[in-house]
């Protein structure tokens, strides 16, 4: 489980969108895909990871209404 607070939480998101806006929208998926394999490293637990890409793909699936 998370060890951020729901302030640090949006602080961290708050960064990463003004990160986005700098990178630009040309870069933008170069970016996410980069920062999604140093978290990856970072979090070092295949099942934790696996279960994040499901529950990201299941988030996206509801808002979209596919996937």
């Amino acid at each position: 489980m998370s060890t951020l607070s729901d302030s640090d939480l949006d602080a961290v998101y708050t960064d990463f969108c003004k990160t986005m806006t700098k990178v630009g929208e040309a870069d933008g998926q170069q970016f996410l895909a980069r920062f999604a394999l140093l978290a990856m490293a970072r979090i070092g637990d295949r099942e934790v990871i696996v279960d994040l890409i499901a529950a990201a793909a299941d988030d996206l699936a509801t808002t979209n209404g596919h996937l």
